[in-house]
């Protein structure tokens, strides 16, 4: 068995180009924290024409809070909804529910929230459990309320404020005497 020659290993024998996403992801992250969006933008464009799941999240927030450019939530929408369907992403998910939440489709919302859940996000698990106590684009049920802020709170995917509202939620369960 031979060596690997340098033209296999940067594809040239084989006439490919191996680009790696995860550069361009930390290329584009770096131009981003600077505040240079056309570099951020460009660099994340490149890596999620090349399937990176991580490059269309991000590429798809910066439509949708206009860094750089026009917001467009249209577009952004389509860029997470390809996450999505590449990758079954919680992030992508739960931004897609928070897109419909902000027009008022509440019962796409929580579709998507619950999609979210679904890939261990204690964050929709927190916004479902909303939902259930609410109605909100779904049929009012405490329990199933009860059952996502036990599951948000035990998740390792939610922020240490989105665990203090889930512990107070559930607190608010509590039986009290009369």
């Amino acid at each position: 068995m031979r060596e690997p020659s340098t033209e296999d290993i940067y594809g040239a024998r084989h006439n490919t180009i191996v680009i790696d996403t995860d550069l361009l992801f930390r290329i584009a992250d770096t131009a981003e924290e600077e505040g240079n969006f056309d570099v951020a933008r460009l660099s994340f464009e490149r890596g999620a024409t090349l399937g990176s799941v991580e490059c269309l999240i991000r590429l798809a927030y910066i439509f949708e809070a206009g860094l750089g450019v026009e917001i467009d939530k249209s577009r952004a929408m389509a860029l997470y909804q390809r996450a999505w369907r590449l990758g079954k992403s919680g992030v992508a998910a739960n931004n897609i529910a928070i897109l419909y939440k902000e027009v008022g489709n509440h019962r796409s919302m929580f579709r998507w929230f619950l999609r979210a859940a679904q890939t261990g996000d204690g964050c929709a698990q927190l916004d479902l459990a909303k939902c259930y106590l609410n109605g909100v684009g779904v049929k009012a049920n405490p329990q199933a309320a009860l059952a996502c802020l036990q599951a948000a709170l035990r998740s390792p995917f939610i922020s240490e404020n989105e665990k203090d509202e889930a512990e107070i939620m559930l607190d608010a369960f509590a039986i009290r005497p009369a």
